[in-house]
């Protein structure tokens, strides 16, 4: 039996690690350095993943506060056009045509 064999049997007896499409010895010098290569790139992406959440949530509550400052400004214009409503009304005047039509146009009657 040749060294090459020798080499080949020791290898075949010993625990098999997976690295892509690469077969490394476990518990060897290059396992131990593919797992720190790994656990790295584990390290890295989860650090990544945390930060793009932060990002996420940062802009979803901007965004949920602009759109609370939106609804107040609807709610406040809509509050002004019942008064104005009501002030034409008492003064037994109609709203002006192009008023009317402005209202129309965004399902305001």
């Amino acid at each position: 039996m040749s060294s090459n064999d020798t080499k080949k049997d020791e290898i075949s007896k010993c625990k098999l690690a997976r690295f892509g499409n690469k077969k490394v010895v476990k518990y060897s010098d290059e396992y131990d350095h593919q797992r720190k290569k790994n656990n790295e790139s584990v390290k890295n992406s989860r650090l990544k993943a945390k930060e793009k959440q932060k990002q996420t949530e940062g802009r979803m509550n901007k965004l949920a506060e602009e759109n609370r400052l939106l609804n107040e400004r609807v709610d406040t214009l809509m509050k002004e056009l019942q008064v104005l409503r009501s002030l034409y009304k008492e003064l037994g005047q109609d709203i002006p045509a192009d008023a009317v039509q402005a209202l129309e146009q965004i399902n305001i009657h």
